[in-house]
């Protein structure tokens, strides 16, 4: 980080029907740690829970059905909102 901003990032979103958690997993995991492909460089990496995925709200939590309605392109949009560059 330089100057208050992240160089070295890397977002990993999940499918339809993950988490971000399914990234903590032997199989992924090594992948990320392994010093070769990472080339000796230190990543953060970030595992974001889409809507109503992991631990993100979802209307299981108690809301039902009074729980805002969101499909797919809500779901690209909220983690384009959070990440984006300013």
């Amino acid at each position: 980080m330089a100057n208050g901003k992240v160089t070295n990032a890397v977002l990993i979103l999940h499918g339809t029907g993950g988490s971000g958690r399914q990234f903590l997993l032997r199989k992924f995991a090594d992948v990320f740690l392994d010093p070769v492909n990472c080339r000796h460089q230190p990543y953060f990496i970030v595992l974001p829970d889409g809507i109503g995925h992991g631990k993100s709200s979802k209307p299981s939590d108690g809301m039902h059905a009074r729980f805002p309605h969101y499909d797919y392109d809500d779901m690209v949009a909220a983690q384009h909102d959070c990440w984006k560059k300013d």
